[in-house]
């Protein structure tokens, strides 16, 4: 996670210059009577930012899930499988961790990188396209199968350490557990999932883990928000 954290901060700070940066082409100076023709129209640098960011959220993705995928073996994990008491008549945690795996491979595809694929433009022009509108508007998608990924985490999680009941976890996870409880209730039997799912994603989504953390530990150094 911390070499994604890294990718995220890089980007940021690529994205910042950006902003303050001068994109036109060519660049006029009427004071210095001076016209200079130069790539700065070129989104080139925003491009392979996005790519990294889009790197990132993968692979925060694709670790979370296999963090799932352990606590739902019970070889693994010593919980019972699936995370649920009668497993060969329950399926459990099974499909939560089956979703977050399709999202983790959609991700995996989403995160082809967008700048290395240039097609020229504007009778050839434009004779090198950095793609970056495309590199940044497939973020939000990849961003949104990442908070269902988590969500789906913090839902299996919860759920293994009220097994160990009843031993608690830390001050503030137990904090993160009872937040979750008041909108998805524990785990005993097989019921429809997807609702719950949504609304352990919308709290994700609200910032309401990293109001918890904060307010026991200080700043978070939460990427995805």
């Amino acid at each position: 996670m911390g070499a994604c954290l890294d990718q995220l901060g890089f980007a940021a700070q690529v994205l910042e210059c950006q902003a303050n940066s001068i994109s036109d082409n060519p660049l006029v100076f009427p004071e210095q009577n001076e016209i200079l023709s130069g790539g700065n129209s070129h989104a080139e640098p925003v491009a392979m930012a996005a790519d990294n960011i889009a790197l990132a959220i993968a692979e925060i993705g694709s670790i979370t899930e296999r963090r799932q995928a352990m606590l739902v073996v019970a070889s693994v994990s010593g919980l019972p499988a699936f995370l649920v008491t009668g497993s060969g008549m329950n399926s459990g945690f099974m499909l939560p961790q089956v979703t977050s795996a399709a999202l983790v491979l959609e991700n995996k595809n989403l995160a082809s990188p967008a700048s290395v694929d240039s097609i020229p433009t504007s009778a050839n022009q434009q004779d090198h396209v950095s793609m970056a509108t495309y590199g940044a508007r497939r973020l939000s998608e990849m961003v949104d199968n990442a908070f269902s990924i988590i969500a789906n985490e913090w839902m299996e999680a919860a759920q293994g350490i009220e097994f160990h009941a009843p031993c608690k976890t830390s001050p503030v996870l137990q904090k993160v557990l009872h937040r979750l409880r008041q909108e998805v209730p524990t785990f005993v039997g097989d019921r429809f999932m997807a609702p719950e799912m949504v609304k352990a994603e919308q709290l994700v989504i609200s910032g309401a883990l990293d109001n918890l953390i904060e307010n026991s530990t200080g700043p978070s150094r939460s990427g995805l928000n």
